[in-house]
């Protein structure tokens, strides 16, 4: 019915407001569009913060105790108490009494892993009989000389504190010039000394350089507070198991802060995601060894509640890394958002969970722009690649979106898809919400998958424009017009009648497919670019999501 020739998009872009007036119109939308929200089923729970009664039924001691320790630091509220009760629990191992938390609450501020790590640390260096005080004053203690940690009785007078913590390593042999701390007294300070030997460890455990140290001590300071036996560990179960090379170990040194007892947990917990062993996983997203693995069984679990396959997290392995509540938010955010929900059949929906922040911000530019198909990956590509769809200005998709969609709406392979609707020249032009929401009509209207399938091609026109021709053809007037030998529109087919609305639709437009422009897209645009605001340099280098439109270039271009 429709012959081949050459595309005729029409695009019509101009600025009707800037995006300070689009980001306010988030926080006053108009009451006559906004639409309800959906219930999800999944809704993030309200926790209540921590209060003197739930601490003293929970933690032990009494009300009025807490309270005054609520009162006095009021920042305590703030932490979980998921995390409040962890804590709790590894300071009980670590043979602390409630007495001893009550005396120094702030402790119970610090994570679990934090306390075990520096209690750890301590024991290292000499420390005997760690009290909740040494234990809370951590950071000071570290940074003093080991003279005056021993002048003050912390550490025993006879204890050699360098070669201690040497013998914590005993899958290298360190050289001889590391002891140089040793031969200069004790005057070096906790810190300094740890820092000094753990750099011998790297440069004959990994072969680190100098130049490889500076940039560890710059960027992930927080090694220096891990304990030795840990980082060892950590060492050798991520070369032995997860088959780290030594090279791969300095390119994603982060990994010396890892929890060995968390990732043997997920090893244990988590084997495989849909089918690939988690030591492959692991090996090419490093940063996923870092979350916590009750987290990442939380985060798996949410993605399978929104009927989200685990195939999309291999697609974008990335949404491990974050926290399971935020990969919750996102997902209901998205199945709030139309332009988001439409993609949720979508094999890499997940980029839209990652990147959701740049997403919502390219959904707000193009908004402006009167752009209507942002396709998932113009969402969440790269800086450069979004910017120089937004400067070509074309506003058209490769098509991917769309025959995914109808593919798990029809059950049909994408690529049988994809060549039927090739056989419309215009069909890229069309966003993938449009389709959903046209196909969701003709449902409304009791027109069966068959029949749809059979007209697939009338997706791509406007709602308005089908309900024209679907009234049209309840006029008998108008039957007999086309001469049909038929008095009434009943006696048709649902395919018939599909047919016959794509025939009248295009037959306005001498079957050329522009019946798919609506009103507002049907004039034609000599110089698409000089309808584009300037896009700043600046911006173009530094802005994290690609090219963010500016109140100034707006009103020049109004």
């Amino acid at each position: 019915m429709l012959r081949n020739s050459k595309n005729q998009a029409q695009r019509f872009f101009q600025f009707t407001r800037s995006l300070a007036s689009t980001k306010n119109s988030k926080h006053k939308p108009d009451n006559d569009n906004v639409k309800p929200k959906k219930p999800t089923g999944f809704e993030l729970p309200t926790e209540e913060s921590l209060n003197p009664n739930y601490l003293a039924r929970t933690l032990g001691s009494n009300y009025r105790t807490w309270a005054a320790a609520l009162e006095k630091h009021p920042e305590l509220k703030t932490v979980k108490r998921k995390d409040i009760l962890s804590s709790y629990d590894t300071l009980k191992s670590l043979k602390y009494t409630v007495d001893d938390i009550v005396a120094r609450p702030m402790i119970i501020y610090y994570g679990a892993s934090t306390l075990s790590n520096r209690h750890r640390v301590l024991i290292e260096c000499g420390f005997q009989n760690v009290t909740i005080q040494t234990l809370f004053k951590y950071v000071t203690v570290i940074n003093k000389p080991i003279d005056i940690l021993k002048a003050h009785r912390l550490i025993p007078y006879d204890v050699n504190v360098p070669q201690r913590l040497i013998e914590c390593f005993t899958d290298v042999n360190l050289p001889d010039n590391c002891q140089w701390e040793a031969k200069t007294g004790e005057g070096v300070t906790l810190k300094a000394l740890r820092q000094s030997l753990l750099n011998s460890y790297l440069r004959e455990r990994l072969q680190m350089n100098e130049s490889e140290l500076q940039k560890m001590w710059r960027v992930y300071s927080r090694i220096r507070h891990k304990s030795f036996r840990s980082v060892q560990d950590n060492i050798e179960l991520l070369s032995k198991v997860f088959k780290f090379s030594s090279e791969r170990l300095r390119k994603n040194i982060f990994l010396l802060h890892a929890d060995a007892d968390n990732m043997r947990r997920i090893l244990e917990e988590i084997p495989t995601i849909n089918g690939l062993d988690i030591r492959d996983i692991g090996y090419r997203r490093p940063k996923i060894l870092m979350s916590n693995c009750d987290g990442l069984k939380q985060t798996l679990h949410h993605v399978r509640s929104f009927g989200i396959a685990e195939d999309a997290v291999l697609r974008c392995l990335e949404v491990l890394t974050l926290g399971p509540d935020t990969v919750l938010e996102r997902l209901r955010d998205i199945n709030e958002t139309e332009q988001f929900q439409v993609l949720g059949s979508n094999p890499r929906i997940l980029r839209l969970v990652h990147y959701q922040n740049k997403a919502r911000l390219r959904l707000d530019y193009l908004n402006q722009l009167k752009v209507r198909c942002a396709s998932l990956h113009i969402l969440s590509c790269g800086s450069d690649a979004f910017a120089k769809f937004a400067r070509d200005g074309s506003d058209r998709t490769k098509g991917r979106d769309i025959v995914v969609y109808l593919g798990n709406v029809f059950q049909k392979d994408e690529q049988v898809l994809r060549n039927l609707l090739s056989r419309h020249p215009n069909w890229c032009h069309i966003p993938v919400l449009h389709v959903k929401q046209c196909l969701e009509f003709l449902q409304s209207k009791k027109f069966g998958l068959d029949d749809i399938l059979q007209n697939i091609h009338l997706l791509l026109y406007p709602i308005k424009r089908i309900e024209e021709k679907l009234l049209l053809l309840q006029v008998s007037e108008a039957l007999e017009e086309l001469q049909l030998p038929v008095s009434d529109m009943h006696a048709l087919s649902n395919n018939e009648i599909l047919t016959l609305i794509l025939y009248l639709i295009e037959s306005e437009f001498h079957f050329t497919g522009d019946g798919i422009w609506t009103e507002q897209h049907t004039h034609h645009v000599e110089n698409f670019n000089n309808l584009l605001p300037d896009f700043p340099e600046s911006l173009n280098k530094v802005y994290k999501y690609g090219v963010k439109p500016s109140e100034k270039s707006t009103m020049l271009h109004l």
